[in-house]
């Protein structure tokens, strides 16, 4: 019977890194759904029946105070760190497992993103644009706690 030779050191160190910025990316979001809550239930207007130019976007998050632009900012953080964790996942794992949670994680953010940049420009209205940042937020967040699991 063949034994699997042990992993290097600098293997190693790979995969901690990997665990580390997956942790981070986990308490970003963590955070992220803490201030999408707060918008979403205290800070948006309930029915306006109004949309917003896209032209307007960035005023109109400003509009609506901190809590809106924080979560935005921390919305466009987290795509860009999503982006930056697939490519830490192919140069730091040949695990396909790692590598395909890692890709279906940053679709969920993106995805999110897509349902927060549309809720913003249906005037707060869209509930399933609402929805959509919800439920691609539990989805990145089960596919990053997988591949927690997977880097072991």
């Amino acid at each position: 019977m063949r034994e699997s030779p042990a992993p290097s050191p600098e293997s190693g160190r790979k995969t901690h890194r990997l665990r580390i910025f997956i942790v981070i990316t986990l308490i970003i979001l963590t955070v992220q759904g803490w201030f999408g809550d707060t918008v979403n239930i205290f800070i948006a207007p309930p029915g306006t029946n109004s949309t917003v130019p896209f032209s307007a976007i960035i005023s109109t998050i400003e509009n609506y105070g901190f809590f809106l632009v924080w979560h935005a900012f921390e919305g466009l953080l987290l795509v860009f760190l999503s982006i930056a964790l697939v490519v830490a996942s192919f140069r730091w794992s040949r695990a396909r497992s790692v590598r395909i949670l890692s890709l279906l994680g940053m679709l969920m953010i993106v995805s999110a993103a897509i349902g927060g940049l549309s809720f913003v420009l249906s005037g707060f209205n869209a509930g399933g644009s609402s929805a959509q940042m919800g439920g691609s937020f539990i989805g990145s967040y089960a596919f990053y706690f997988m591949e927690i699991y997977y880097t072991k």
